[in-house]
């Protein structure tokens, strides 16, 4: 409940806009940067001289999020680029991935911030997977991996730790979910579940999943991959919540330049060291106190004490975009 409670009401964050350096040079790729928590943290990255990826499935969003943000800062060194990227179509992920490679050498940070929640129970995505494990997770993953040459490139070349990978995860894992975080067999085709914020759920525990086990890959190249709940926010992830839930919790729900804080101290802050990799951070800035102990079991393997789920469920993420891939990572 601690851990629950220090979510609802966070303190002030700690690290803003403000405590940024000039990030002229530096290259950023938000996925969802045209709207919500995305497109604020995209203003944050942009204003202070960053290169930044707008990863979107639709164009004419990107572009009237890009002539928003030039009109607000118009003194600004940055630069804005728009990337097509349709997360819950697996077939996209490697061409926007081979759009941003043959533009650029180099990625500092990867935000994977998009995604969606509580669409009703039976939706999948282009590929037949549960809607959210295929757009908050699989795509993600497909995307992450085939970008991981061009973040080891760029740790050779960076200060150590400050090439991340950022993941997007959300409180209600504390709250409810399969035990573990997720169930494998809810994975299959068929089995599905007919819970809708169990399956969103499900996606966010895989999304701690994934950050924990490209912690473990890379962490050995200086690669920070961690997870982060941005905050009870005002934003379209509520959407699909029922009228009178959304009304008891408007009491504490905050704006989401607020959440955009909590992924940019994941980002860029020199709080976060390379030892944190896997852990979870909690708004707006500030690791979990208390994640559920079956969780965190999930993360480790079986010889550490652990399930080894978090490690059989990146297996699985392999299999099921090994067609899609072309990386030798």
């Amino acid at each position: 409940m601690g851990g629950t409670l220090a979510q609802i009401f966070p303190p002030a964050p700690s690290f803003t806009e403000k405590n940024l350096p000039s990030l002229k040079g530096n290259v950023y790729i938000v996925t969802g940067g045209n709207a919500g928590v995305g497109l604020e943290l995209v203003k944050f990255l942009y204003s202070a001289g960053g290169i930044v990826y707008i990863a979107s499935r639709t164009a004419s969003k990107i572009t009237a999020a890009i002539s928003d943000i030039k009109t607000q800062y118009p003194s600004s060194s940055g630069t804005l680029k728009p990337l097509a990227l349709d997360l819950s179509d697996l077939t996209t992920v490697p061409i926007a991935a081979s759009q941003f490679l043959a533009q650029e050498s180099r990625l500092d940070v990867l935000f994977n911030n998009a995604g969606i929640a509580h669409v009703p129970a039976g939706s999948v995505s282009k590929q037949g997977h549960e809607a959210h494990m295929g757009t908050n997770v699989l795509g993600h993953f497909l995307f992450t991996k085939l970008l991981t040459p061009i973040l080891i490139a760029t740790s050779k070349i960076s200060l150590p730790g400050t090439v991340r990978i950022v993941w997007t995860t959300s409180s209600i894992i504390d709250m409810s979910g399969p035990p573990g975080g997720l169930s494998m067999s809810e994975l299959v085709p068929g089995q599905y579940s007919q819970d809708k914020a169990r399956n969103y759920s499900s996606s966010k525990a895989a999304n701690w999943f994934l950050a924990s086990e490209f912690s473990n890959h890379l962490s050995s190249h200086s690669i920070i991959s961690i997870s982060q709940n941005p905050g009870n926010l005002r934003t379209a992830a509520w959407n699909g919540i029922p009228w009178l839930v959304r009304k008891v919790m408007s009491v504490v729900l905050y704006e989401p330049k607020m959440g955009a804080y909590t992924e940019l101290w994941c980002g860029l802050s020199p709080d976060v060291k390379l030892e944190d990799g896997g852990r979870m951070a909690i708004p707006w800035g500030r690791w979990h106190p208390d994640p559920r102990k079956d969780i965190l079991e999930s993360l480790k393997g079986e010889k550490e004490g652990g399930t080894g789920l978090a490690a059989e469920f990146w297996g699985w993420c392999e299999k099921e975009t090994k067609e899609y891939s072309k990386s030798t990572w």
